[in-house]
């Protein structure tokens, strides 16, 4: 392994390190936390209950799951002192996107299993970056302080929604402060003009009025020399080539601004559908029909301009509803569409998310179409290289389609998640026989922070791409490390949940090792970086334990097949030392394996279908045969209906079990609410 880093992982060396392991901190809340109501007890209690009976050395990688476990709790205290002071505010100053996502992860590790610490912290820091990005006197808002009322005053999507999923997972580790609902339906409330000074929706029209938009309403005019310059938007056909020197000439440079905002700035655009993503983090938190109704209304909206532009995503809408209307109809374009330097990219992730949350809401598979199209879309304009490789457009110009580079598999990854449809893993499967060689879509030229020269560049096969190999970049990827996940459940790759794990935690190693041997100052790290590398990396974590693709960062929510629950201590997460692995992925259902590592402890772990209590168990099996090959024992196969969302796995000492659970996808309502408040 590179960096000089070795993790010969074996069994027996690490087993005395995990089984007697406890958490890495112990907090004031761990201490202080008040008697659980006797109702909670009550309903945990009502819950069916299987007992593990099965004991057996346990599987490497839930060792190598738990350590890993481990290891961030350890680093993450280090991280904290190191780059923020007491009171939660950080040394680096920085865009409040990136402040905020220096911990948005840390909520979903306790949800996995982590610390308390991890969460109280996530809090707290949530809160401290909030009230020092806000500027309370509205003459003065810099680009340091660029909220109000605690929200983004006026910015594109794509950056709001990276700073919201820091917002998003708190509900994760606790949905009753009353502060974070108050702000959920506050800060969903500027979409449904419920603030005077956020008028942001036209509800006649179905449209968010800019493509910058906040607490302070939508903006009617934005800088135009970033986004025209660096290839984020087109001012075809008003303007075929822009001189170079326009922003020299105070006349032309202002003609260039006007047309610029009649023909971008007001308008709606795709990465706008990351707003259902306040939407529903507000319905999750309160059940409120309101926050579903313009999800749908939302989505329906953009579903329609697609079908009315032949299946095509439309990426410029006018004040008035109507695809290029400030462009003669022409469908492209605008900010961050598909002719911008990463407007796939963009544009796909809040296709993704916005498709996952109108489907949970609703449960009608219509909305899975809004993403579905649009990967069928690409897929027909392929084209295949001589050395087979699968080429796809990125982006689009006069001159029609270019910029063809290997199709990114995040999309495809959360659709078949969504789905379980046949047809969606046939087109993974189009991916896995096409992807045959490096650079990927974002390797080589169009990895570096170049102009528009770089897309204008002919793909060239490198080196052989292998499926199976794990890439570890931490979580803020485009689901790269998709493709050897789905080659697992492909029965192709059967060493890639240890294999995951490895890789996280050689990167979370490597990350503390260079913390750690840093020379430079804080004010020196502050004046070179933008924000430090988190020490807390959930990827591989959310994968297995899971068995979900990870979460879209730029605003995306929790996904899950099943989420963990500690029956207990009643608060969310695999009680310590239990391992869990997705191992089978179905349409109607999905196969578990739970280890209990402890070898003196008992552990009760509640399982949820679904992140949010969406799904339904319907039947759940055990036993036959159990136990790794040397140790095959034959058991007594159990079989039980559940018909819930929920369930307890009683895990004595040292015990494992493999559950074959049959589930009924998208029957409830989803809620934040634990499962004892149900």
């Amino acid at each position: 392994m590179s960096n000089g880093i070795h993790l010969r992982i074996t069994v027996f060396a690490l087993l005395s390190t995990v089984f007697f392991t406890t958490r890495a901190q112990t907090t004031t809340a761990d201490r202080d936390q008040p008697a659980r109501l006797p109702d909670h007890d009550k309903a945990i209690n009502a819950m069916a209950v299987v007992k593990a009976s099965n004991v057996q050395l346990p599987p490497e990688w839930a060792i190598m799951q738990r350590q890993l476990i481990s290891v961030m709790e350890q680093g993450a205290p280090y991280y904290l002192k190191r780059f923020t002071r007491t009171d939660g505010s950080t040394y680096g100053k920085g865009p409040y996107d990136d402040v905020y996502e220096m911990f948005y992860n840390w909520p979903e590790l306790y949800a996995i299993s982590g610390n308390e610490f991890l969460y109280t912290t996530a809090q707290n820091e949530y809160n401290a970056i909030t009230r020092n990005n806000t500027n309370y006197l509205t003459d003065s808002i810099d680009y340091y302080h660029q909220l109000y009322k605690e929200y983004p005053k006026n910015d594109d999507f794509f950056h709001i929604s990276e700073g919201l999923t820091a917002f998003y997972n708190l509900a994760l580790g606790d949905p009753s402060l009353p502060e974070n609902i108050q702000r959920a339906k506050r800060f969903a409330g500027l979409y449904l003009n419920e603030d005077p000074d956020a008028r942001n929706f036209d509800a006649k029209h179905k449209i968010i009025k800019s493509i910058f938009t906040g607490s302070k309403g939508p903006l009617t005019t934005s800088e135009a020399t970033y986004n025209v310059r660096y290839g984020h938007a087109s001012l075809y056909p008003k303007i075929d080539i822009l001189e170079p020197e326009w922003i020299e000439n105070p006349k032309r440079k202002k003609q260039i601004q006007d047309l610029y905002d009649q023909m971008i700035t007001r308008t709606d655009v795709p990465v706008n559908l990351a707003a259902t993503g306040l939407m529903t983090n507000a319905y999750l938190y309160t059940g409120e029909e309101k926050y579903k109704e313009w999800v749908l209304n939302y989505v329906d909206a953009w579903m329609k301009r697609i079908e009315d532009n032949g299946g095509l995503l439309p990426d410029n809408i006018g004040q008035t509803g109507k695809v290029g209307e400030y462009r003669n109809g022409q469908w492209w374009g605008g900010l961050y569409g598909w002719y911008g330097r990463y407007g796939l990219m963009m544009m796909f992730s809040q296709l993704s998310v916005a498709t996952e949350n109108a489907y949970m809401l609703s449960g009608d598979p219509k909305y899975l179409n809004l993403l579905r199209s649009q990967i069928i879309s690409l897929m027909q304009r392929s084209k295949t290289t001589k050395e087979g490789q699968l080429l796809v457009p990125f982006r689009y110009k006069k001159e029609g389609w270019y910029s063809y580079r290997p199709m990114m598999i995040q999309d495809l990854s959360h659709l078949w998640h969504a789905s379980m449809d046949q047809a969606d893993w046939e087109k993974i499967e189009v991916l896995m026989k096409g992807n045959k060689y490096h650079p990927l879509w974002d390797e080589g030229i169009w990895g570096q922070n170049t102009l528009n020269e770089g897309d204008n560049k002919v793909w060239e096969p490198a080196e052989p791409f292998d499926w199976s190999k794990e890439m570890s970049n931490g979580d803020r990827t485009f689901g790269s490390a998709e493709h050897a996940r789905l080659m697992y459940y492909a029965g192709n790759n059967p060493d890639w949940p240890l294999e995951s794990l490895k890789a996280d935690y050689k990167e979370v190693v490597r990350r503390m090792n260079f913390m750690q041997n840093d020379p430079r100052d804080i004010s020196k790290i502050n004046s070179d970086d933008l924000y430090p590398n988190n020490p807390v990396i959930t990827k591989a974590l959310i994968q297995t334990t899971m068995g979900t693709p990870q979460t879209i960062y730029n605003g995306g929510l929790l996904r899950a097949t099943v989420r963990y629950f500690d029956a207990n201590k009643k608060q969310p997460g695999l009680p310590q030392d239990v391992a869990a692995l997705v191992e089978g992925l179905k349409a109607d259902g999905t196969i578990v394996n739970l280890v209990n590592l402890s070898v003196t402890e008992t552990r009760r772990v509640i399982i949820q279908a679904g992140a949010f209590g969406e799904h339904t168990f319907t039947t759940l099996s055990y036993g036959g045969l159990e136990g790794d090959k040397a140790n095959m024992q034959a058991k007594e196969v159990v079989k039980l209906d559940v018909n819930k969302p929920y369930f307890v796995v009683q895990l004595p000492p040292s015990a494992s079990i493999k559950l074959d659970i049959g589930m009924r996808r998208f029957a409830n309502k989803p809620s934040y609410t634990f499962p004892w408040d149900l």
